[in-house]
């Protein structure tokens, strides 16, 4: 079981404009609060815009992916990214993330990024919410 905070786990998506259908394999990645710790917003655009960066230097596709709390109260955007599973854990401890999310044949898992524990969340459709 994770040692992760129990929020994560209740996590729904809201997706930008994306390759349909969504790729067998791809990462969700956040730079928004590092290590939990609530950044500023500036300091949020600033590493969400890095991190942005970072995926189109490394010419990964990806597109809008904003995690939120399940009453959408609080949302952290990110990026949806098809790359290996290993980089996407290193591009989120690169920026100080406690966890990836990863997507594979439908199925969304939590990944810790300090030691790769995996936690099964379940069907990733259903995490979906809005347009």
């Amino acid at each position: 079981m994770t040692t992760l905070p129990q929020e994560y786990l209740t996590t729904v998506f809201q997706l930008g404009i994306r390759p349909m259908p969504l790729p067998e394999r791809l990462a969700i990645i956040t730079a928004w609060n590092p290590m939990d710790r609530l950044n500023t917003t500036n300091e949020n655009l600033r590493v969400d815009e890095a991190l942005r960066r970072t995926l189109e230097l490394k010419a990964r596709p990806y597109f809008r992916a904003t995690g939120c709390s399940p009453d959408l109260a609080h949302r952290e955007p990110g990026w949806g990214v098809e790359m290996p599973k290993a980089d996407a854990i290193a591009l989120g401890k690169r920026f100080s993330q406690r966890a990836i999310w990863w997507i594979e044949n439908g199925e969304l898992l939590l990944v810790d990024c300090s030691d790769g524990e995996e936690t099964a969340v379940g069907d990733f459709q259903l995490r979906i919410v809005g347009g």
